[in-house]
């Protein structure tokens, strides 16, 4: 799938990930990896399983830093059959 940033949610996405440490920087770049090489979000979410929440059209994978804690959230929504729109939060 073509994934992008949402529209007015650059800024904001490249600063989230610029302050999160190199391993969870690793982990939204392979979060991305896995939403560009799916064929659907359900294929997406039985690789990430329990990572990845799905309502509707819309859906968020937790990113974690040891795997244990959540450091940022990708939020995300599907934009016809092959197009996703996501933007990456950091919380904390």
């Amino acid at each position: 799938m073509r994934v992008v940033v949402k529209p007015g949610k650059e800024a904001s996405t490249a600063a989230a990930i610029n302050s999160l440490s190199a391993l969870a920087r690793e982990e939204v770049t392979d979060v991305i990896d896995i939403l560009v090489n799916a064929i659907s979000l359900q294929e997406a979410k039985e690789v990430l399983l329990g990572n990845m929440v799905i309502e509707g059209n819309r859906f968020s994978v937790s990113i974690k830093e040891n795997f244990q804690f959540v450091v940022a959230g990708l939020l995300g929504e599907s934009e016809g059959e092959d197009m996703l729109m996501i933007e990456v939060i950091r919380y904390g």
